[in-house]
């Protein structure tokens, strides 16, 4: 039997000083597709810190990769890359028509992030995207946010492209891979 791809996409970003000094800079963000557990390919591109482009980014890689029309699933490492660049998991959906998973290994503080938005040009457009992510729930020790797919297939997808712990394979390879082109090696957890 042919196995399901899975792509999952973090970011990484060098902090030496305070958010405010990192406006304009750019982060990475990796992509990681697996059959299963197994690793397949890599993309990579660049977004702007507390930006406003990594919905489209994202969805740029995905219809340029070889893996396309083959991808069961999108997993991202939470809503926010490089800072505040929130992806809109809602777009990503309807435009690739592929389920979107978002995992946190913890239940996000949201009037933490509430109150930091403020910090940020268009807080509120950026706020209504992180509502329309939906709904937060607990699958096993893993939080996650779904669209495009209903809770008993994100937790297939989620047993299927996970080799150990919490972490589906292609978000912590992705992980890896990040950090190790920002920091010179693979470094923290995802």
């Amino acid at each position: 039997m042919k196995k399901w791809r899975f792509v999952g996409f973090d970011d990484s970003f060098k902090l030496s000083g305070s958010f405010s000094e990192l406006k304009g800079g750019e982060a990475v963000i990796v992509g990681c597709v697996t059959a299963g557990i197994l690793p397949e390919g890599f993309m990579f591109d660049r977004i702007e810190i507390d930006g406003m482009n990594s919905t489209e980014k994202i969805e740029v890689m995905l219809k340029k990769s070889k893996f396309w029309s083959q991808l069961k699933c999108i997993f991202l490492s939470g809503l926010t890359f490089g800072g505040f660049n929130t992806v809109d998991i809602s777009k990503i959906n309807e435009r690739t028509k592929i389920p979107v998973i978002v995992v946190m290994r913890k239940y996000p503080d949201f009037e933490a992030i509430k109150k930091a938005l403020k910090n940020v040009s268009n807080g509120e457009e950026r706020w209504e995207v992180i509502k329309r992510a939906g709904e937060v729930i607990k699958i096993e020790n893993t939080y996650v946010q779904i669209k495009g797919c209903s809770r008993e297939e994100a937790e297939t997808y989620l047993r299927l492209s996970t080799r150990e712990g919490h972490i589906p394979e292609p978000l912590r390879l992705a992980h890896m891979v990040a950090t190790a082109i920002v920091h010179g090696e693979s470094k923290g957890r995802v």
